[in-house]
């Protein structure tokens, strides 16, 4: 099959650049790694390979061919960057890793401007309101949304540059939201065990959410139904269907895992906690 050969598949050389770059500054930053910092896990160095040929997957293949032509193929490229890509690159953090990976001579200037400069000084604030879990939530939330929203994703079909937006918005804004339930090594997520899990769950009811909107339209919301015909010839309202499907049950998937594992860790602060109070009141008792 024509598809199954890596010549035939579409290019899009902004991503392999970015992936390329980044790849490269994370073995760069893994040879200049200094004292606090130990070099990365064998297994978060698995999730950050992962996480970037999840991206690849995404981006770079039949599906992103397929995504012009079917709803359930562009649905599946969201949830590989949104619900895979993004927080197997919290769990791997490798922000320290490549930044090391930078010549310092790049690195000391970049700094003192990021952090000291007058002019960035909105941009700071911004950023650290935006990384708080409320705000983080939201917007990832609404961005979600907008971006299902038909005139949005028309315009994505239209505009390969508007395509580009919204994959950069799905993975960044899945990075932001994830980082705050993963802790990033060496670093802690600001919510506590129990927070993370009304966290994820609530983040889940509103992806669910959509996938009902979807899955019981009456009718196909997107440009899709004016193709004169579609791969494997399924109906445009079916297609549509299917995509909620692949929303409500694989994007599902790494919702319960983050769940479970946040509430098995709660259960465990807890019964600690019950612990180290006991001898406490044994004492008062006497």
């Amino acid at each position: 099959m024509a598809w199954l050969n890596p010549l035939t598949w579409p290019l899009e050389p902004w991503v392999l650049l970015g992936i390329e770059v980044t790849g490269i500054l994370y073995l760069w930053g893994g040879q200049r790694r200094v004292g606090k910092f130990p070099p990365a896990s064998r297994w978060r160095a698995v999730a950050f390979w992962s996480g970037l040929a999840t991206i690849v997957v995404a981006l770079d293949t039949p599906l992103e061919t397929l995504a012009r032509q079917l709803f359930w193929a562009h649905m599946t490229q969201h949830l590989l960057l949104i619900m895979v890509a993004a927080p197997l690159l919290v769990l791997a953090a490798p922000w320290l890793q490549v930044w090391r990976g930078l010549p310092l001579r790049i690195r000391r200037p970049v700094a003192k401007v990021i952090i000291k400069h007058p002019t960035l000084s909105g941009v700071r604030t911004a950023f650290a309101r935006l990384s708080t879990p409320v705000i983080a939530f939201t917007v990832s939330g609404v961005n979600l949304w907008f971006w299902h929203w038909p005139a949005a994703y028309d315009l994505t079909l239209q505009n390969h540059a508007v395509h580009h937006v919204e994959h950069a918005l799905f993975l960044g804004l899945g990075i932001l939201f994830w980082s705050q339930v993963i802790d990033q090594h060496p670093y802690r997520a600001r919510l506590g065990q129990f927070a993370r899990v009304v966290y994820v769950f609530l983040a889940a009811i509103v992806s669910w959410a959509l996938a009902a909107l979807l899955a019981f339209a009456s009718g196909p919301f997107y440009a899709y139904a004016d193709l004169p015909s579609r791969p494997g010839g399924i109906s445009a309202l079916a297609d549509q269907q299917l995509g909620a499907g692949i929303m409500w049950v694989p994007g599902s998937i790494t919702y319960s895992i983050v769940f479970v594992v946040c509430l098995y860790l709660w259960f465990g602060e807890e019964d600690a906690r019950g612990h180290a109070l006991t001898p406490a009141r044994v004492e008062v008792a006497k």
